[in-house]
């Protein structure tokens, strides 16, 4: 008996891949609900940042004294709802404060990334922008798409700022 050899397999299928053949039909159509799902994703999309309070009342909010340096922390962060029917709307809301910063402002880079079963589906957001002391709030709104797999989906959102990271995690069902 012949043993399988998944060498000459690999090689013929990579070979096809390679000459630009059609894609093999058992792979359409999960292709296209993976195309699908990040389509109807992006259009649904609606992210906000502003600015909750000015430097004054944030430092009485948070007691801050000059001494204390550079200040950067989340101070909430929250996702709703966290059980979701395909179509519905997920709302998340991270607020942070900078104090300390230089007067004309510092650059804070903000990522945020859709998680799935600990693997990245997709990178959300990923710009830098300049902030000043205060306290910010980042809302990001999207309806889950009807392409969506039932299960566990988690939103990772990263803050950087003068070499500190910060990051949130916060994790919704789709049923």
């Amino acid at each position: 008996m012949n043993p399988i050899r998944p060498i000459p397999i690999l090689l013929l299928s990579v070979a096809l891949l390679l000459t630009g053949c059609a894609t093999p039909p058992a792979f359409r159509e999960p292709l296209r609900q993976v195309d699908q799902f990040f389509q109807d994703l992006g259009n649904s999309i609606n992210r906000t940042t502003r600015k909750i309070t000015g430097e004054q009342p944030t430092r009485r909010q948070i007691n801050y004294q000059p001494q204390n340096g550079f200040v950067f922390k989340i101070q909430k962060a929250t996702l709703t709802p966290t059980k979701v029917k395909k179509g519905e709307q997920v709302k998340l809301t991270l607020r942070y404060v900078i104090m300390g910063a230089p007067a004309d402002g510092l650059k804070v880079t903000e990522k945020s990334r859709l998680l799935r079963d600990g693997k990245v589906l997709t990178v959300l957001k990923d710009d830098a922008s300049s902030k000043e002391n205060g306290t910010w709030e980042n809302t990001f709104t999207f309806a889950v798409p009807d392409s969506a797999s039932p299960g566990k989906y988690t939103l990772v959102q990263e803050l950087s700022a003068q070499g500190q990271t910060r990051s949130s995690q916060r994790s919704f069902t789709v049923w």
